[in-house]
């Protein structure tokens, strides 16, 4: 009767607590799910050139055309999914963003665009192993510095009265010229996924409302986005932000750097020789 208790007990707590087995057969130990390390790598940048950026489709459900005067809106998406499940998500290949004037828009009007600036950061994990279970990276891309051409406008001072959301004192009026610098074509995008058995990685993308950072005669538009990560094992489930800010004047920042340096985000180690891997 002892024997048959000893092995029931066994049974129970075998059903609580399973071994864990790799797809092999063979049992996994925990330091497999044990995080020892993580970076966060900015390997290459490309600051861009004077360019023609590809047109992408207006999204009706956020492009107000009827913003306030001088608004700057979003032609393209609010949030998309880069990595689901530790795999590229399918929503990234048609997932863009911008910062434009949000009044009589056309793509004929604006001229002046460079880019695409190109970040590429390198998301490592490694375990108590010594195995690098999470290794991903993905690119933030941008074009910027579009401006109004006059030339195709019969009645300007109806944009700028538009643009302006009103009358403007003699100081702002300048040459009497809107002269905005705009965003257009905000991706994030994963070049390579390699998470290993057991681990779960998510990366997903959520862009704030555009901001203009400029004067009314002067617009620059900001976007801000976060990109939020969650990791998970089946001991578990872990999760945090990356933030970044572009301007339509080509900066960039990573506002991630703040929390870094508090320990709350694995700091970036920039490589000592970045490499642009495109043209």
């Amino acid at each position: 009767m002892k024997t048959l208790n000893s092995t029931l007990a066994l049974a129970a707590l075998i059903a609580i607590v399973p071994p864990l087995f790799a797809q092999d057969g063979k049992t996994v130990d925990k330091d497999y799910f044990t995080v020892a390390g993580e970076q966060v790598t900015l390997t290459a940048v490309d600051e861009g050139k004077s360019a023609v950026p590809p047109l992408m489709p207006e999204n009706p459900a956020s492009f107000n055309k009827g913003a306030a005067g001088g608004g700057i809106v979003n032609a393209g998406m609010a949030a998309w999914g880069v990595i689901n499940s530790g795999a590229p998500s399918g929503s990234y290949t048609s997932a863009y963003a911008s910062a434009i004037p949000g009044f009589s828009f056309n793509w004929g009007n604006m001229t002046g665009w460079k880019g695409p600036k190109e970040m590429v950061y390198r998301y490592k994990v490694t375990n108590l192993m010594g195995i690098d279970v999470i290794d991903v990276k993905y690119k933030i891309s941008f074009f910027y510095g579009g401006t109004e051409d006059y030339s195709g406008k019969s009645r300007a001072s109806d944009y700028i009265s538009q643009a302006t959301g009103g009358a403007v004192n003699d100081e702002e009026k300048g040459d009497g010229k809107v002269h905005g610098r705009y965003i257009t074509n905000f991706t994030v995008q994963p070049i390579s996924v390699n998470v290993k058995w057991g681990w779960n990685f998510d990366l997903a993308v959520r862009m704030s409302d555009p901001m203009n950072i400029g004067t009314k005669m002067n617009p620059v538009a900001a976007l801000h986005t976060s990109l939020n990560w969650i990791r998970k094992t089946p001991f578990a489930t872990d999760g945090g932000t990356l933030s970044y800010a572009v301007d339509g004047l080509g900066n960039f920042k990573d506002l991630s750097e703040d929390m870094r340096a508090n320990g709350e985000v694995a700091p970036v180690m920039i490589s000592e020789t970045p490499t642009v891997t495109w043209n």
